[in-house]
């Protein structure tokens, strides 16, 4: 009789082992590997013209050099959030960013360092005549999964 059980509950161990491992988020696997599910609607974006002063981000014409989008937090992901944040941030006349910072993030907790690491990383080409560029805006909407940028 005991032998009999034995296969049985090393199957049913097997099998436990290969669903613990097939959870999103669970062991080493990504969990972006794992479809997208929203838990909840892509909250309203904020209107960033609204929020660009006359003389923010004025002067010259940005080109980029170097530039990518964030991965999407794995732990909103997980979570099935999505939202939006906008980044502030100044360029110098060299084309780096600096001063970057997260002016707001709907919502709050999940998109701040994903967006600003993404924006620090940004390279443009060099501005003209010296000049540097102050009070850039850009929004990224984090949302289905994917990212983009407006």
């Amino acid at each position: 009789m005991i032998f009999r059980a034995i296969p049985l509950l090393l199957a049913f161990a097997v099998s436990a082992c290969a669903a613990v491992t097939a959870v999103p988020g669970g062991g080493r696997l990504d969990p972006r590997d794992e479809p997208f599910f929203p838990t909840q609607p892509f909250p309203t974006p904020a209107n960033v013209e609204r929020l660009i002063g006359p003389e923010d981000c004025q002067g010259a014409q940005l080109a980029a050099r170097e530039f990518s989008l964030p991965d999407y937090p794995a732990r909103a992901w997980v979570r099935g959030i999505q939202g939006w944040a906008i980044v502030r941030f100044h360029v110098y006349d060299t084309g780096r960013t600096h001063r970057v910072r997260v002016e707001e993030s709907v919502p709050a907790g999940f998109f701040e360092s994903a967006a600003e690491n993404s924006v620090e990383d940004w390279r443009f080409e060099q501005l003209p005549g010296g000049q540097a560029l102050s009070n850039c805006a850009v929004l990224f909407e984090f949302r289905n999964g994917n990212v983009r940028v407006r």
